[in-house]
């Protein structure tokens, strides 16, 4: 499956026409809006349609924006037109553009995406909160949620600044979490669990490679969460800057990032695997950042 970018799209029309056999209203009032080209002009100037495509089928489609049905609002950007066709549901194809808006809303700056909507446990799936009720331009109340951009735990300080200048545009661990979402891959996940990874899970066996990478560009100290399998689940300390930047691979549980032993590469470095896959993890960051830098 693959991520199509609607206004990106050479041809359009094709796609356009799957939207419209959405069996949703406002699945219908989207393709309305496309059609005559009033779509940008009502939710904003850069706003995209994200389609998740199987070959020539539409299994999902969303839009970002930096407006959606609430007036009078300084909220932006929103997640919204979130429809999933309904012989692909309950295989949590939302969550794959819901990880695309977010990356959007990152690369423009934003914490924060904000979904309007009346269902409730749907975007608690993918890590959205609930946040208040307000009323759309009709009057209705809709309820509101927030999913932050930054996924990963300490998110919201992590500004350690980088020691090095051998990577180009990455400044705090923010800026790392936002280049390693292009970044990791199944080749540099743990081998034992590379048959589960995924771009939905991409930090999946991916924490002590992560980790030793962002300890060579802010500093600091690798810090290793006990498993129950014997392992340690790893991260970082750069000063009073606590981040785990593949948290994300344990959702629902929480971990403690007080009072674990410190990790040394050398003794992790010790299994050949482990290293080849941290030279491929710095081998990617270096041409990803020289490729945004060019």
């Amino acid at each position: 499956m693959e991520i199509l970018s609607y206004f990106d799209l050479p041809q359009p029309e094709y796609w356009l026409k799957k939207i419209g056999e959405s069996d949703w209203r406002a699945g219908k009032y989207l393709h309305s809006c496309l059609a005559d080209g009033t779509f940008r002009r009502l939710y904003g100037g850069k706003a995209q349609v994200l389609l998740l495509a199987d070959g020539e089928n539409l299994v999902s489609f969303c839009t970002y924006a930096e407006r959606d049905e609430i007036p009078d609002t300084d909220l932006t950007p929103w997640l919204g037109f979130a429809y999933t066709f309904p012989e692909y549901r309950g295989q949590r194809m939302l969550g794959r553009l819901a990880g695309k808006a977010k990356e959007l809303a990152r690369e423009d700056g934003s914490e924060a995406l904000y979904i309007s909507t009346g269902e409730t446990g749907l975007y608690e799936k993918y890590g959205a909160s609930f946040q208040t009720v307000m009323q759309n331009a009709d009057g209705e109340d809709t309820r509101i949620y927030r999913l932050d951009t930054f996924g990963f735990a300490g998110w919201e300080g992590a500004l350690a600044p980088a020691r090095t200048e051998e990577y180009p545009g990455i400044r705090t661990p923010r800026d790392l979490y936002s280049a390693l979402w292009h970044v990791w891959t199944a080749e540099t996940c743990a081998p034992r669990m590379r048959q589960d990874w995924s771009e939905e899970n991409r930090t999946l066996g991916q924490c002590s490679v992560t980790a030793f990478l962002a300890q060579d560009i802010f500093g600091g100290k690798v810090y290793g969460i006990p498993l129950k399998d014997g392992g340690f689940h790893c991260y970082n300390a750069a000063g009073e800057c606590v981040f785990d930047l593949t948290s994300e691979q344990f959702p629902g549980q929480e971990l403690k990032y007080e009072g674990n032993p410190e990790q040394k590469r050398e003794e992790h470095f010790r299994k050949d695997e482990k290293r080849v896959r941290y030279g491929l993890l710095k081998a990617a960051l270096k041409s990803r950042c020289a490729a945004r830098q060019g």
